[in-house]
């Protein structure tokens, strides 16, 4: 099979270049005979090999549909990696997929569906992702709910397929990892890490923290992050804001936050060192989340909201899942998770078969089972 996709590359730094590249390379060992091209945002860089070619050349900020044609010689199957700020919310993605030759079937994968009561451009989200939904031969999604909205638009059920987000699996050890970080050996680590946003609710892990601390004193929240490069000056108030927080409410004897970026490599180690990772944010886009399944693929132990964002955790334990803001109750599940062995373990077995269901292999296969669906391959 030829398979063309339409992303992000790596070493762009985006979410969606890390996916694909992910995808791509799982695609090549679980199938010898797919011969791959990435037809890449032009950050990306140029690659060779007998099975794989990274064409970097196009850009978002220009018209990139003749471009891309250019390149689709040879092509059995095209797979576009959607995410509204890439492609943008002009004709240039509907004419690109009117555009392309009969004969290869177009496969899209649309990461984020925003509904449009809770959107800044009303409707256009939504009706934006119909749009480009009707004129492809299949759609991958990650979630349910992103799902329910595309049928509820008119899209026929019957070419949407469900892949969850891969998981790429990592091992690294607690003590070596504490140590590069510089962490206490012996403590209990509750990890948040990545780019300080409110929406993601550091002042709730905090007040549980204050619960937590009248049971036992062992217990570290570890924010590992900082704002975004980008951030607005609201995002830079929210830091001062968490850090007066802590202050006041005096747990600042248990609380690590170097107000730091740790880049990718140092992810593996930041799950290695931790005992449960938090992901009791408060956001309403339908997507799925690369950073929860990288807690899952290092084995930890994980609670989050109960939001569409993270209805996956359901599937290891739905008595993982909180409401939003429920200070109390993350502590309560923090301390059941620290304190009832016969728990921990049952959450942690049900996180691994989770993980391997998941692996980025899994995923690969499940993906080539759409191709072969959609060109009887």
């Amino acid at each position: 099979m030829r398979l063309a996709f339409i992303s992000t590359y790596l070493p762009q730094r985006c979410g969606i270049a890390t996916y694909t590249s992910y995808l791509v390379d799982a695609l090549l060992q679980v199938e010898p005979h797919v011969r791959i091209k990435v037809i890449a945002e032009n950050l990306a860089s140029a690659v060779e090999t007998d099975r794989l070619t990274v064409l970097p050349v196009w850009s978002r900020k220009e018209d990139y549909v003749p471009t891309i044609l250019e390149h689709l010689e040879d092509v059995d199957c095209l797979h576009i990696q959607h995410e509204y700020s890439i492609y943008g919310f002009d004709d240039r993605l509907p004419r690109l997929l009117d555009s392309v030759p009969a004969d290869i079937k177009k496969i899209l994968t649309i990461h984020c569906i925003r509904p449009a009561q809770f959107s800044e451009r009303a409707a256009i989200d939504e009706n934006f992702a119909y749009t480009i939904a009707k004129r492809a031969d299949r759609i991958i999604l990650h979630l349910e709910a992103q799902k329910a909205i595309l049928v509820r638009l008119g899209i026929e059920a019957n070419k949407i397929c469900i892949i969850p987000h891969g998981t790429l699996i990592t091992d690294e050890d607690k003590l070596n990892s504490r140590e590069k970080f510089n962490l206490p050996k012996d403590a209990k680590i509750v990890l948040m890490f990545g780019f300080v946003k409110p929406h993601k609710c550091y002042e709730v892990a905090i007040k549980a923290l204050t619960h937590i601390l009248k049971k036992r004193r062992d217990v570290y929240i570890f924010i590992a992050g900082t704002v975004a490069p980008t951030a607005s000056e609201r995002e830079k108030q929210y830091v001062e804001y968490i850090r007066d927080m802590i202050d006041k409410l005096d747990v600042a004897d248990n609380v690590i936050f170097p107000n730091r970026f740790f880049p990718d490599e140092d992810v593996p180690y930041l799950m290695g060192a931790s005992d449960i990772v938090l992901f009791h944010y408060y956001e309403e886009d339908r997507s799925s989340s690369g950073a929860f399944h990288l807690a899952i693929g290092a084995g930890k132990p994980i609670i989050a909201t109960r939001i569409p964002k993270f209805e996956e955790l359901k599937n290891i334990s739905d008595e993982l899942l909180i409401l939003p803001y429920n200070s109390e109750g993350l502590a309560q599940v923090i301390l059941r998770l620290l304190e009832d062995d016969t728990f921990r373990n049952y959450v942690i077995d049900r996180t691994y078969e989770y993980r391997e269901r998941t692996s980025w292999k899994a995923v690969a296969k499940q993906h080539m089972e759409v191709y072969r669906d959609a060109t009887s391959w």
